[in-house]
């Protein structure tokens, strides 16, 4: 396994690249170079030559990298414009927001998810869309593209600021949504934009950014409003292409952050982009390893349609919050909320929110997040063993384990569970709890085979109602089910 991680950061860094241009960014002549109106470049710290970035380039010129902007509008949805500052902006429309999308780390602006984003968008909002493809500085090495990211953030904030000095654009109006390199990207441009709106980071790169200099990274005074969806984040030689360090106003972690539902672990992501890259089979990587560093992409294309509520809830980590440790309450003080993606919003909770998903293969990606809290009776001691809950809702019923033989059920005692459900089950209007006391023989002993719930509350954090329900009956026996009813 060593041996495949020390592949893979080479991959990434200086044997990628020519020995001349390699030796020529070690030389003190080559250190900074100026491309006129975009200013002056360096690999000197912070940008190059710190721990986290020991190898550094400097950036391709402008007319290598061949940064292109392409216009949709509701009118020309179907119809790919190139324009510039240089150019017609076509049915670009002032009154109108606008939308800049970029792409990251060998992608381009005109692969399936882009379009997908694209046109969900135009859906709901008459807005302007910018496409913006730097497919020609985007390649190996990543070391060279991390560089070129800067030009291409520059290119944006030129263009932004043209639309603004010229054509009487508002800076607040404009919101940037970058994918991976394309977040760090949005970050360059927003430094270069005094007052712009908003900026999406889906998954910012984390390798050569993670930790760095809030000058080097997407930072929260790139714009007014900077909301992050981290899905691919890790140590870098364990392969993360996100980060899990927060850098927006607002950052949420579905699944955690890393690793999301049904794509490949970090190993298996190693194997893979060795492979593949062994290959030269770059679509296939994108499929594989790049599956959770792209679910950020679809989480916020699907937001979009509004088919899942993606609430984030305040935790201070996702082991608390995937443990039920964290209240799904939002009070709009200490326990804040905000939903993930699209319609985010500047005014809700900020900080560090979590929420579970399905996996990036199982669209739409809804998860419905339930807490049950069950308050014990004084009667018995202690017990322990299976408890299981049936949520009887207006639209479906389900059954979940609220625990299974983990948990010590002591008298007096409050237990509460985060239920994700994969299904809207509507409304619950009863609930039906059952017990089965623990069938360790060596313990068994130690624990009553009868129990008493004095109270259940169910939660639903999405559309935050709450419901108390009390028990038909005094005691649950081993083997039994007791019907809860609103009290």
């Amino acid at each position: 396994m060593l041996f495949f991680i020390v592949i893979t950061v080479l991959c990434f860094t200086t044997f990628s690249v020519q020995g001349d241009e390699y030796l020529s960014v070690r030389s003190v002549q080559a250190s900074e170079i100026c491309y006129d109106e975009y200013g002056c470049f360096t690999t000197r710290a912070p940008f190059g030559g710190t721990l986290q970035r020991p190898f550094s380039l400097l950036p391709d010129r402008p007319d290598v990298i061949g940064t292109k902007f392409y216009l949709y509008t509701r009118a020309t949805r179907k119809t790919r414009t190139e324009i510039s500052r240089y150019t017609t902006l076509d049915t670009w429309n002032v009154t109108k927001p606008t939308k800049f999308l970029v792409h990251g780390f060998v992608d381009s602006s005109n692969t399936p998810w882009w379009i997908d984003m694209k046109n969900a968008i135009l859906d709901v909002d008459d807005v302007n869309i910018i496409m913006t493809d730097w497919s020609k500085g985007n390649g190996f090495p990543f070391t060279k593209a991390t560089a070129n990211t800067r030009i291409v953030g520059i290119e944006i904030a030129l263009f932004i600021n043209y639309l603004i000095e010229n054509h009487g654009a508002k800076a607040a109006d404009f919101h940037i949504i970058g994918h991976s390199l394309g977040g760090q990207t949005a970050g360059y441009a927003g430094e270069k934009i005094p007052g712009l709106g908003r900026i999406t980071g889906l998954d910012p790169a984390g390798p050569y950014f993670e930790n760095t200099d809030s000058k080097v990274r997407l930072d929260p005074t790139d714009a007014l409003f900077v909301d992050v969806i981290h899905t691919d984040g890790s140590h870098n030689l364990l392969l993360g292409f996100g980060s899990l360090q927060r850098m927006g106003h607002v950052d949420f972690y579905p699944n955690g952050g890393y690793d999301q539902p049904k794509c490949p672990a970090t190993s298996g992501k190693i194997l893979n982009l060795v492979v593949q890259l062994g290959q030269m089979d770059v679509q296939r990587f994108i499929e594989t390893s790049l599956c959770s560093h792209l679910a950020a992409v679809y989480f916020f294309t699907d937001s979009i349609r509004n088919q899942c509520p993606y609430i984030g809830y305040s935790c201070s980590n996702y082991d608390d919050f995937n443990s039920g440790k964290c209240s799904l309450q939002c009070d709009g003080n200490k326990h804040q909320c905000n939903r993930m993606g699209y319609w985010t919003s500047s005014t809700d909770g900020k900080d560090s929110l979590y929420l579970k998903t399905q996996d990036a293969n199982a669209f739409p990606y809804c998860i419905y997040h339930y807490q049950i809290t069950l308050e014990s009776g004084a009667e018995y001691p202690q017990t322990r063993g299976k408890v299981s809950v049936t949520l009887i809702g207006t639209l479906q019923t389900v059954t979940v384990v609220f625990d299974n033989d983990d948990t010590t059920f002591k008298r007096d005692s409050v237990q509460t569970r985060l239920i994700p459900l994969k299904i809207n089950i509507g409304e619950v209007i009863e609930i039906d709890i059952n017990f089965q006391k623990t069938t360790n023989w060596i313990s068994s002993s130690w624990y009553s085979p009868i129990w008493t719930f004095i109270k259940a509350t169910v939660l639903n954090g999405d559309q935050q109602q709450s419901r108390v329900f009390c028990p038909n009956e005094s005691v649950i026996k081993s083997g039994s089910t007791v019907r809860f009813a609103s009290c």
